[in-house]
């Protein structure tokens, strides 16, 4: 078995569709130790393995695996040691907005689209994709909760 980090965007509900295991992470079938699709879902040594590769195909591992963090804060430092390099980008209300970075040299070459100084028409159908998989926009609620928007 061998945990395989998500680097891009990976559709789940496309993945359930195929016979590609039940496990998501290492694509062996095997019992899952949380389901989020149906039956298919994670394995307990991915589980155990897990580390956040693209925060919008991890979405439901890490919903998952932070649902008993009380705090802002406690969410925060979660995501941080499980590798997602977070951005505040505001505040509103109960609601700390934040970029969640999956892929840093993309990111950054592209900042000037992403912060909406440059158009994104300004590049081709391929790059606008690329540029749009380098990052997801994340809230995450005083309370701990988070919600990472795809």
């Amino acid at each position: 078995m061998v945990f395989l980090k998500k680097k891009t965007f990976e559709d789940v509900y496309k993945w359930r569709r195929h016979n590609n295991g039940s496990c998501f992470y290492c694509y062996e079938d095997k019992p899952v130790a949380y389901a989020f699709v149906g039956e298919k879902g994670i394995c307990q040594e991915c589980l155990d393995q897990f580390k956040i590769g693209h925060a919008a195909t991890d979405r439901h591992v890490i919903a998952y695996l932070t649902k008993s963090l009380k705090t802002h804060e406690e969410t925060v430092e979660w995501l941080k040691k499980n590798g997602l390099k977070l951005m505040p980008n505001g505040r509103k209300n109960d609601v700390h907005h934040y970029i969640g970075i999956n892929n840093l040299g993309i990111f950054n070459s592209y900042c000037s689209i992403i912060y909406d100084q440059v158009a994104i028409s300004t590049v081709g159908p391929n790059t606008a994709k690329k540029i749009l998989d380098s990052y997801n926009d994340i809230e995450i609620f005083n309370d701990g909760s988070i919600r990472i928007l795809y």
